[in-house]
């Protein structure tokens, strides 16, 4: 586990067994590669690939963030906030159980980053920053 500034980091090469598990390019330039790799086509398979390994809270921290730039692009290509798609629910159900699972600080930290807890209006967040909200706010967590 590394820490940089207040964000806690897997350690070792789990970022490198989530893309082979996965089957997403992997490569040391990439440095924001869930958003390279996202892809809201696979959502599902990405989402049971995070249920599958929710109990290991490095894949988990990885395949999280997988799991919402995907979902991200889907929202992005399909609906608004005001039209969220039938999926929506499953997804909000895997994130709790994802917290449910480790309950550990770097899923924490990536739930509240995702949420962004200090935006009030929808042009300041995410697309994908109200499910995180009812994720945190069935968890027990702030959602402000």
């Amino acid at each position: 586990m590394a820490t940089f500034g207040c964000m806690i980091y897997p350690g070792g090469d789990s970022a490198s067994r989530v893309a082979q598990l996965a089957n997403i390019p992997h490569e040391d330039w990439m440095q924001d590669w869930p958003i390279e790799a996202s892809d809201p086509a696979r959502l599902d398979e990405f989402v049971r690939l995070l249920l599958a390994h929710k109990a290991d809270w490095e894949l988990s921290f990885w395949l999280l963030d997988l799991v919402l730039e995907s979902a991200e692009n889907d929202l992005a290509i399909t609906s608004t906030q005001d039209d969220l798609p039938p999926r929506t629910e499953p997804l909000v159900d895997a994130l709790v159980a994802v917290w449910e699972a480790t309950q550990a600080p770097g899923i924490a930290q990536g739930l509240e980053y995702w949420a962004c807890l200090e935006a009030s209006a929808p042009d300041e967040m995410f697309l994908v920053s109200p499910l995180v909200r009812e994720a945190r706010r069935r968890i027990g967590h702030s959602a402000r």
